[in-house]
């Protein structure tokens, strides 16, 4: 048998087990989406009064595929956000696409928009440090700048501090 018909039967074998398991993912990705699906419906049924809100701001329900840790990141800093900033109205997961209808579809979400009167004041983005320069983190910033919004960031893989937090968050408002 050469290497050519070994290549082949390997494939076959991945083809025959992706045969043998398609039923399994497609309920596991319906009983997903219809888990998402719940969620938005929910939210929007019920004003979302599951999250803690400043100013009656609407929240934006991305149903984004997060990571666990970066999932716990976004909930820290949620948390710190409605603790010390209780006067400030806060739209969370707000997608580029709202502050830019034009923009590219890829553009990072802004996590945290802080208004001031009704007007975006500062955007915070939670990124990778290793994804900070990615065309979709770069094209949201540009967005902020181009509307004249001040942008910080902060690591998600970092500890970022509570009182790191806030302070960095006081001095851009």
């Amino acid at each position: 048998m050469g290497l050519f018909d070994s290549l082949k039967k390997s494939i076959e074998n991945v083809a025959k087990e992706v045969d043998l398991h398609k039923d399994d993912l497609t309920k596991e990705l319906e009983k997903f989406a219809d888990q998402a699906k719940n969620t938005v419906n929910n939210a929007v049924g019920n004003n979302n009064t599951s999250l803690p809100q400043q100013k009656s701001a609407p929240v934006y329900q991305a149903v984004p595929v997060m990571k666990r840790e970066v999932a716990d990141q976004f909930a820290k800093f949620d948390d710190i956000i409605s603790r010390n900033f209780a006067d400030c109205e806060v739209i969370r997961n707000l997608p580029a696409r709202e502050l830019a209808p034009s923009c590219h579809p890829a553009c990072t979400p802004v996590q945290f928009m802080f208004y001031t009167n009704g007007v975006p004041s500062l955007a915070v983005v939670l990124v990778k440090e290793n994804t900070y320069r990615g065309m979709n983190v770069i094209g949201t910033k540009k967005i902020c700048e181009d509307l004249n919004i001040r942008y910080i960031r902060f690591y998600h893989e970092y500890e970022n501090a509570e009182d790191y937090v806030v302070n960095r968050i006081r001095e851009n408002l």
